[in-house]
């Protein structure tokens, strides 16, 4: 009884864990939050029980029903895209119950790895549910693995997660053979089957491709890989002196060419066997001798920001002009992003902000996957009492009309988050635009600025969704009919009428469970004096948000205040370089449920 108790125990730790910090992207901005549906898992669980109880036996066999996922368009290094994804809360609950239910033998397979650095791992704590290692140990682990090997083999496996054939979830459980002569999704001897089909109901029934963003995805696609390394066989293993695979990229070091030839042919082959194949483009077999590491990572830890003020304006010029000379000799990497996270280990002097604000900007125009971390650094200057120019509004303007007409939806919740965070008014062109993006993130968004007298003139989400109903909380566009649903000051026709119908979405309303929160703040950065700042700013009051909507309260102990360190996010490109100098309640009123 003790042993079951802690297996449930641990069981709903991890659903919590996968919901609440494994389900949203990391990349959206802070309004957009899973916390209160993973806290409430208990209380609405029961009622959705009930309603499948209620359902027909052949209803049953098909619950929960096929939903499609929000999309969410990122912004990559180098200037490529993403396209990721958020299931439905209903289909993704689900399938979260269902990994859960079987954790253990995942992480007991994993670790049966000889070469993976990407464990399937589900951490109670941290910012997301499974972990990823830094980027910056794999320098190290590639320098460490070369030394004596003759030969290294590098490749990745071909637009990994898009290209999943779902239906290979219970070739890597089960194996080909078991799983192709029993597809039940009821029979527990295969398991695989029914996480195959939860994984389908997530994506409009779809067998190719899995979500990119969640990370129940990072659990599947771990097993996948480990199944291939299984396939592949010791005998070929045996070959390897060192090396290892971070996620589906492969380094592999070999004592000779032959050896390397040999287990990439079975490599290849492995990979064929659950429909996938290799990147020919990435695909490489080279002299050790010949490798060695990327020089720019180098070329700017070399640069330094001086303490003094006339000597750190110079050298703000100098390292911004070197970062923006480097990116363009190396336009697929992301040395703007690096650049400017490194920046942020530093205090900017007063007198130096009329250069350092400036430069922020010309970098995230050209780099926009830097434009996060620019924009916190913008809000904790704020709150710190640096004064914000004109040309910022300039700068959210100018990056929702280079970037709505073509559905970049990174850049426009970030830059719509921006002028939430800075009170800053978009005018009536950017408004039109930003209006016209079909996408659920950036609509929540416009609708919680047009709440807040942010946009200028007409331009409404209805002109494109229309009137919404019950079938659209089961659509892409899920999250807005809900959040729209549960709002009295958010208008969108049919989106109350629509929740209290859905027999899910209805009882998420009357727990009073939102994934997007119109009271949430930024945090601050970890500058360098940052509490003596923010106390200034504070001021005599007891507490209050700050310019750039940062929550500060002077009760609070300076040892337990929450600051944020750019770059220590999970998978960073953070190269472990620290060359610059070291040293609840509602907020808001557009918070308004009608609940």
């Amino acid at each position: 009884m003790v042993a079951f108790d802690q297996a449930k125990r641990r069981r709903d730790e991890r659903i919590e864990a996968l919901l609440a910090r494994g389900y949203l992207p990391k990349e959206l901005p802070p309004p957009f939050t899973s916390a209160a549906f993973a806290r409430n898992v208990a209380n609405f669980i029961p009622h959705w029980a009930s309603y499948e109880a209620g359902l027909t036996a052949q209803q049953r066999r098909l619950y929960p029903p096929i939903s499609r996922y929000a999309r969410f368009d990122m912004a990559r290094k180098g200037h490529s895209r993403r396209m990721l994804g958020v299931p439905n809360p209903v289909n993704q609950y689900y399938l979260t119950s269902a990994i859960a239910d079987h954790q253990d033998e995942f992480e007991a397979i994993c670790a049966r790895s000889p070469i993976s650095l990407t464990s399937a791992q589900v951490s109670l704590t941290g910012n997301r549910a499974v972990t990823l290692p830094k980027l910056s140990l794999l320098s190290e682990k590639r320098i460490q693995s070369y030394a004596t090997a003759r030969a290294i083999l590098q490749t990745d496996v071909l637009s990994f997660y898009h290209a999943i054939y779902t239906h290979s979830i219970p070739w890597a459980l089960h194996g080909k053979r078991i799983a192709k002569r029993n597809r039940s999704t009821t029979d527990p001897a295969v398991y695989g089957n029914r996480i195959d089909a939860l994984l389908r109901g997530c994506q409009d029934g779809q067998t190719i491709g899995i979500p990119v963003g969640p990370d129940s995805s990072r659990i599947i696609s771990e097993l996948i890989l480990c199944a291939i390394e299984q396939q592949i066989g010791a005998d070929h293993f045996a070959r390897l002196t060192a090396g290892y695979r971070y996620m589906d990229d492969f380094f592999l070091c070999f004592a000779s060419h032959v050896d390397a030839e040999a287990f990439l042919a079975a490599l290849r082959e492995a990979v064929l066997s659950f429909d996938l194949q290799l990147n020919a483009s990435k695909t490489h077999i080279m002299d050790a001798l010949g490798f060695n590491e990327e020089s720019w990572p180098g070329d700017i830890a070399q640069l330094r920001l001086a303490r003094s003020t006339n000597d750190q304006r110079r050298d703000l010029i100098r390292f911004f002009s070197e970062v923006i000379r480097l990116s363009k000799s190396w336009p697929d990497e992301s040395i703007a992003s690096f650049a400017v996270r490194k920046t942020s280990r530093s205090l900017i002097h007063r007198a130096n902000w009329d250069l350092y604000e400036p430069f922020l900007l010309r970098i995230a125009r050209e780099n926009s996957n830097c434009l996060d971390s620019v924009i916190k650094i913008l809000c904790t200057y704020a709150a710190a009492g640096y004064p914000i120019s004109e040309r910022i509004k300039d700068f959210a303007e100018g990056m929702i009309e280079e970037h709505a007409p073509y559905n970049h939806h990174y850049e426009v919740v970030w830059t719509l988050w921006l002028c939430r965070s800075l009170s800053i008014r978009l005018g009536e062109r950017a408004t039109q635009l930003v209006a016209k993006v079909e996408n659920s993130f950036c609509a929540c968004l416009v609708l919680m600025l047009r709440s807040r007298a942010l946009l200028t003139g007409r331009g409404a989400i209805s002109d494109w969704i229309g009137t919404v109903n019950e079938e659209d909380l089961l659509g892409e566009h899920w999250m807005l009919v809900y959040e729209a649903g549960i709002r009295k000051s958010w208008k969108l026709p049919g989106a109350e009428a629509a929740v209290s119908v859905d027999p899910h979405f209805r009882v998420l309303r009357d727990q009073r469970i939102s994934f997007f929160d119109t009271a949430a703040t930024n945090v601050a950065l970890e500058l360098p004096t940052i509490n003596q700042l923010l106390e200034a700013s504070l001021g005599e009051r007891r507490s209050a948000v700050l310019p750039g909507t940062i929550y500060v309260e002077s009760r609070t102990p300076r040892r337990q205040r929450r600051y944020e360190k750019l770059g220590e996010d999970y998978g960073s490109d953070d190269f472990g370089w620290s060359g610059f100098p070291r040293e609840d309640g509602s907020l808001d009123d557009d918070n308004d449920f009608d609940f």
